[in-house]
């Protein structure tokens, strides 16, 4: 076994503008290494291609030692490697004994650079990687020898021109222990996307196995009863996935070794290293391992854990005000039992109804009634019907489905009545014939629009300070705007605020499942080439086409409920209005980026107003009918 290695005055690691010397040895020759073999030296690094070997210099009468200076070398691992090749007037195999054994004599380094080296406050080091390779050596001895170093920015230094080196770089980002309810919060809303209900309704309804209940059931796409089963099943989907804080971790069974069921909490643990590093590294501004996201979770909840469990801190305070209310058993369900609902405080809905407006606005719901309109052989409008060569057989299970559907028109919300919860919770309102005339509302939350508004047009500043590395971003601004947006959020948590936005999002689900049947491509086309997120929004695009309606596409009203939900709910659950720190109004901004600039986009896109360049409060539909009207003049 050869004993080739190189040896060097410092540690693997030195900031740049170090001077560092390397001496290659053999402790087999000793010091006939250079007498027998000619040296070559060469330096690579960080980049393989990448050679600075020119930094360097090989002393001419001790070709064994090689100086460098890493001024100017940027931060890296660098490959010091020496390659030595036999002379052709020394016999193959001669080995004579050694002379200098040790060979690690700090004198036989130039002067210059050992002075250099030891006015370093760097540990100095004897460290060698060899690589070994016979070439053209029968006795087997290694031909190459390696030394990995690593090059550091240098700290306060001045270099040779008495400069100090500077380095711009972004504002550092401390995390705070809320980031992990943005995690549970995005987890939650992803599972109840349209992807993941029709890949769970398509196993009910296509006479697959679904789980019920712990068991497995087979369930039937059957009979009149096809639609109500369709109902439940979704109300069953929307039971499982929806929620914030769940049972296990209310009820503390989690935290006693118990193990901790939650569906969203389940996902989040399944990831791998990586997948999580890909996930949230660019959210959280640092590359999380599952050990750091369960101590912010564990962290997040200790700190909020009351004698029931761990409440959000927006609700905490709620229950506080609330105080001579008793909180009701996890048993107590009759309707005499006055008190707190327990879910209601330990498992919030990650329901927006945002999300039902603008889905209302991509014209979904005036698209299935359109349908039904035309399935009953009436018409809604005056001159040939544009739906009138639709025809579904009673041979596929579709118009069995849809009769159901028409069946229970009675008991579904009515356009009078969201519309009325819409402008109750965020001052936004409908029009229509169907709201003519306009419904008189009691509460609207008029400030809403331009309070949220103003907080994207703040969150789009923070992101240009915070991407100029001159600048420290301040992320006040978007702390006061977010208190604000949170209390106004909070003064529409009333009334049908429990039950409307989850009675609309399952009858919303409903309808794209309807629509995003084979058979309804059949039956009313669509464009095959344009990438549509989900498989009903084509559907949707096509009688919008037929019907005369608005031309912008509804990927970006699909776009502004999906992103807009996530967005507000983020600010609902906060701790907004007791938050001081303007550090976590900037993790929250840097977080929700990604989000907030696709809601943007889809807004200007939809209605033509730049909410990165101003604050306009006007009211989306009378926006979206402005273009209406120039689209049908032009």
């Amino acid at each position: 076994m050869s004993n080739l290695k190189i040896s060097a005055s410092f540690t693997e690691t030195v900031p740049a503008g170090t001077a560092v010397w390397f001496r290659v040895q053999d402790a087999d020759l000793g010091g006939a290494l250079a007498e027998r073999y000619a040296l070559r030296w060469e330096v690579t690094g960080p980049f393989p291609t990448d050679s600075v070997t020119q930094a360097g210099r090989q002393d001419p009468g001790d070709p064994a030692l090689f100086t460098m200076d890493t001024d100017g070398f940027r931060p890296g691992a660098y490959d010091v490697s020496c390659r030595r090749t036999r002379k052709p007037t020394q016999p193959p195999g001669d080995h004579p004994q050694p002379e200098d054994p040790d060979g690690t004599d700090d004198v036989d380094a130039p002067a210059d650079l050992l002075a250099a080296a030891d006015r370093s406050t760097l540990t100095r080091a004897v460290r060698a990687e060899a690589v070994s390779g016979k070439g053209d050596d029968p006795g087997g001895t290694a031909d190459l020898a390696v030394f990995r170093l690593r090059v550091v920015p240098a700290t306060g230094s001045r270099n040779q021109d008495g400069v100090v080196p500077v380095s711009l770089q972004r504002t550092s980002t401390v995390p705070t222990s809320d980031q992990v309810l943005w995690m549970i919060i995005r987890n939650r809303t992803e599972a109840i996307s349209f992807a993941r209900y029709k890949e769970f309704i398509d196993s009910v309804m296509c006479g697959e196995t679904a789980p019920v209940r712990g068991a497995r059931q087979a369930l039937q796409f059957r009979g009149t009863g096809a639609y109500e089963l369709l109902c439940r099943a979704t109300d069953a989907f929307l039971m499982q996935e929806m929620g914030v804080i769940t049972d296990e971790v209310v009820t503390g069974r989690a935290r006693m070794g118990a193990t901790d069921e939650s569906p969203g909490w389940r996902e989040i643990e399944g990831l791998t290293p990586e997948q999580l590093a890909l996930r949230e590294t660019t959210r959280l501004g640092f590359r999380p391992s599952k050990q750091q996201i369960a101590d912010m979770r564990a962290d997040y909840f200790e700190q909020l854990r009351q004698e029931f469990g761990p409440v959000l801190p927006y609700l905490n305070t709620i229950q506080a005000r609330l105080g001579d209310i008793p909180l009701k058993g996890p048993m107590e369900v009759p309707a005499t039992c006055y008190g707190i609902l327990r879910s209601r405080i330990s498992d919030p809905l990650s329901i927006e109804l945002i999300w039902s407006y603008w889905h209302e606005e991509a014209m979904l719901v005036q698209a299935m009634y359109a349908i039904l309109a035309r399935f009953q052989n009436r018409t809604p409008r005056h001159g040939p019907d544009p739906l009138a060569r639709l025809d579904i057989d009673p041979l596929r299970p579709l118009g069995n489905l849809i009769w159901g559907w028409a069946q229970e028109e009675y008991s579904r919300l009515t356009v009078v009545r969201r519309s009325a919860e819409y402008e109750h919770e965020y001052g936004l309102r409908l029009t229509g014939q169907a709201l003519h005339p306009p419904v008189q509302t009691v509460d609207r939350r008029h400030k809403f629009l331009a309070s949220f508004h103003n907080l994207l047009f703040l969150a789009h500043v923070f992101f240009k300070e915070d991407d100029d590395t001159t600048v420290i971003a301040d992320g006040f601004p978007v702390l006061n705007a977010l208190r604000e947006t949170h209390l106004l959020l909070a003064e529409g948590a009333h009334n049908q605020y429990g039950d409307l936005p989850s009675t609309a999002r399952a009858e919303m689900l409903v309808m794209e499942w309807l629509l995003s049947r084979p058979e309804m491509r059949e039956f009313l086309g669509g464009r095959v080439m344009v990438p549509y997120p989900e498989p009903w929004m084509d559907r949707v695009d096509s009688l919008k086409a037929m019907q005369r309606w608005t031309d912008v596409s509804v990927t970006h009203f699909r776009d502004l409920g999906v992103y807009g939900e996530q967005i507000l709910l983020s600010i609902r659950f906060g701790d907004w209005s007791d938050v001081n720190d303007p550090q976590q109004a900037a993790n929250w901004a840097r977080y929700w980026r990604p989000e907030m600039q696709r809601y943007t986009h889809a807004y200007r896109a939809a209605t033509g107003v730049d909410l990165t360049s101003r604050v306009d409060a006007t009211v989306p539909t009378v926006l979206l009918q402005r273009r209406l009207l120039a689209q049908r003049r032009g």
